[in-house]
C-alpha cells in the first residue's frame, strides 16, 4: 500500500505540474499506469493462487484417491475372509454328515456280516431238521409197509419193498434238494435286490442333500457379495460427495479477504 501511496503522491504533483504549466506539457496518465500495475499485480497474484490451489487439489485428490483404494482394499480382503470361512464350514458340515452316514452303513453292515453266517446256520437247521422228520416218518411207514409185505408176501415183497424205498428215496431226496436250492435262490435273490436298492437310496439322500446346501450356500455367498458390493458404492459415493463439497467451499473462499 506504501508503494501505490507514493505512485499516487507522485501522480497528484505530475498532475499539478501539468495544470500549472497549461497545454505546453502532455503528462503520463496515472489511471492508465495505476490499471496496468494493477493488472500486472493481479495476474501474479492469480497465477500464484492458481499454481499454489493445483498442488493443494493434487495432494487432496491423491489422498481421497488412497482412501478409496484402502477401503476396497479391506473390503475384498474381509470378502473373501468371510468366503474362505463359510466355505470350511459347510465343507465341514459336509464331510462330518458324510461321515455319519458311512459310519452307519459301516456299523449295520458288519452287524449283517457278522450273524449272516449264523442266521443261515439256523435255517439250515431248521430244513435239516423238518427233513429228518419227515425222512424219518417215512422211513417208519416203510419199516411199516416192509413188515407187512416180509410177513405177508416176504418173498416177492422183498424185492418189490427194495425197488420202491429206492425210488421213493431218490425223489424225495431229489425233491428236498431242489427245495433247498430254490429257497436259497430265492433269498439271495432278495438279499442283492435290497442291498442295491439300499445303495441307491442312501447315496440319492446324499447327492440331494449336497445339492440343497449347496445351492443355499452359493445364494448366501451372492447375497453377501452384493450387500458388500452395495456398501462399499453407498461409502465411496457419501465420500465424493464430501470432498466435492469442501473443494467447492475452498474455491468459494478465494474472494475472501
Amino acid at each position: 500500500m506504501k508503494a501505490l501511496k507514493s505512485k499516487l503522491a507522485v501522480g497528484v504533483i505530475a498532475t499539478g505540474l501539468v495544470a500549472g504549466m497549461g497545454t505546453a506539457f502532455a503528462a503520463t496518465d496515472a489511471g492508465v499506469q495505476l490499471q496496468s500495475w494493477y493488472n500486472t499485480a493481479t495476474s501474479a497474484a492469480k497465477a500464484a493462487i492458481t499454481g499454489e490451489f493445483g498442488n493443494y487439489y493434487s495432494s487432496k485428490t491423491n489422498d481421497l484417491n488412497d482412501t478409496v483404494q484402502s477401503g476396497i482394499g479391506a473390503a475384498r480382503v474381509n470378502i473373501a475372509t468371510t468366503g474362505r470361512a463359510e466355505l470350511a464350514e459347510a465343507n465341514a458340515a459336509i464331510n462330518s454328515q458324510k461321515d455319519t452316514y458311512a459310519s452307519q452303513i459301516t456299523s449295520t453292515g458288519n452287524g449283517i456280516t457278522n450273524s449272516i453266517g449264523a442266521e443261515y446256520d439256523s435255517y439250515v437247521s431248521g430244513v435239516n431238521s423238518s427233513t429228518n422228520a419227515n425222512v424219518a416218518a417215512i422211513g417208519v411207514q416203510d419199516t411199516k409197509s416192509i413188515q407187512n409185505a416180509v410177513k405177508n408176501h416176504e418173498g416177492v415183497y422183498t424185492t418189490r419193498l427194495n425197488d420202491g424205498v429206492a425210488n421213493t428215496t431218490a425223489t424225495a431226496t431229489s425233491e428236498l434238494s431242489a427245495q433247498i436250492v430254490a429257497t436259497k435262490s430265492a433269498l439271495e435273490g432278495l438279499i442283492a435286490t435290497e442291498q442295491s436298492t439300499a445303495t441307491a437310496e442312501v447315496k440319492s439322500n446324499l447327492d440331494s442333500q449336497i445339492s440343497a446346501l449347496q445351492s443355499q450356500l452359493e445364494q448366501l455367498t451372492t447375497q453377501l457379495q452384493q450387500e458388500a458390493q452395495g456398501r462399499i458404492a453407498s461409502k465411496a459415493d457419501d465420500l465424493t460427495t464430501d470432498s466435492l463439497a469442501q473443494l467447492d467451499s475452498i474455491v468459494g473462499a478465494i474472494t475472501n479477504p
